[in-house]
């Protein structure tokens, strides 16, 4: 008995550590939402199609984010252009993935984890923060 009871104690921590594991940069194909910037006090400079802007001159940009392998490639639609760089988990925790990343020489920091809404539910988010700038992206 005492051995049903341990076997179902050790299967309950596994499954709820499981449920609570952070997504990583790689399991998923990014679609940017928003470019904030500290020049306009956290304001979307740039928006993607799920994302928006009170900020007048804000430009709509269409921006995905592919990872494999230690590769990044950010791919700007809008303006035919790409961006190559690197990733590297630095840390991670339950809820969280952190990444020293470059992009065409710039380097920063990447954040990975899900964010919840008011309902309950669900969806990874991808931050990136270099300097001055934070780009947003959700799972496409």
């Amino acid at each position: 008995m005492k051995k049903t009871g341990l076997l179902l104690a050790l299967l309950l921590v596994l499954l709820t550590g499981c449920a609570s594991k952070a997504p990583n940069i790689d399991e998923y194909s990014w679609v940017m939402t928003s470019v904030q910037s500290m020049e306009a006090e956290g304001q979307a400079v740039a928006y993607g199609e799920r994302g928006s802007s009170t900020l007048e001159g804000a430009k709509q940009i269409e921006l995905l984010c592919k990872a494999k392998d230690g590769k990044l490639t950010l791919t700007d639609r809008t303006n035919d252009r790409t961006y190559t760089g690197t990733y590297q988990q630095s840390q991670s925790d339950p809820k969280s993935t952190i990444y020293e990343v470059e992009v065409d020489g710039t380097t920063g920091m990447a954040a990975v984890a899900m964010t919840t809404y008011q309902d309950g539910s669900q969806d990874p988010t991808l931050i990136f923060n270099f300097g001055d700038y934070a780009v947003n992206f959700f799972a496409e």
